[in-house]
């Protein structure tokens, strides 16, 4: 009877074989979690993987439940800046301004007006950490996981913009 590493050799087969279904089942979960619709609900017009609205969760069984009818927790979501500290001083968020939908945190105001004379040229200093426009489960208020995400997808970030300013209006075109 053949031993890898004083394991027997079926048995490493019969891990082996768990660990590449596993494997397997993750990269068909993650190529297929994408956004839940295929036309912009705004425009009609195909979506675009770089223009998306996420929604993150704590865990599967709240995503589920947000799923099943978004549009009655919609308004429990909380926006939360798309970065941890201010792109201009370093320090840590007080204030927030909109650009293109999303918050962007800053440090005061006066950094945050220095922001809203020039976004287009600023907004490169943001270092960007949330991919999800929340950090708090709208259902649980725990901590999400980046992982679990409801993820609405536009065709351009206009659309996406338009789609941040009101979510509980615009949800119900979401098809």
């Amino acid at each position: 009877r053949a031993e890898i590493n004083g394991m027997p050799s079926e048995k490493m087969e019969t891990c082996l074989g768990t660990f590449f279904g596993f494997l397997s089942l993750v990269f068909v979960i993650s190529a297929i979690a994408g956004p839940v619709n295929e036309k912009c609900p705004l425009s009609g017009n195909a979506i675009s993987k770089d223009a998306t609205y996420s929604v993150g969760f704590c865990c599967g069984n709240c995503q589920g439940k947000f799923t099943k009818d978004p549009a009655k927790s919609i308004a429990k979501v909380k926006a939360a800046p798309i970065n941890d500290v201010c792109p201009m001083s370093g320090k840590a968020i007080k204030a927030t301004a909109s650009y293109k939908g999303d918050l962007v945190g800053f440090c005061c105001n006066n950094c945050k007006g220095k922001f809203e004379k020039d976004p287009a040229n600023l907004i490169k200093k943001v270092k960007v950490v949330r991919t999800t426009v929340n950090d708090k489960c709208p259902l649980s208020g725990n901590a999400i996981d980046p992982k679990k995400t409801y993820t609405v997808g536009f065709c351009c970030n206009n659309c996406a913009g338009k789609f941040k300013k009101n979510p509980a209006k615009m949800i119900a075109k979401v098809k």
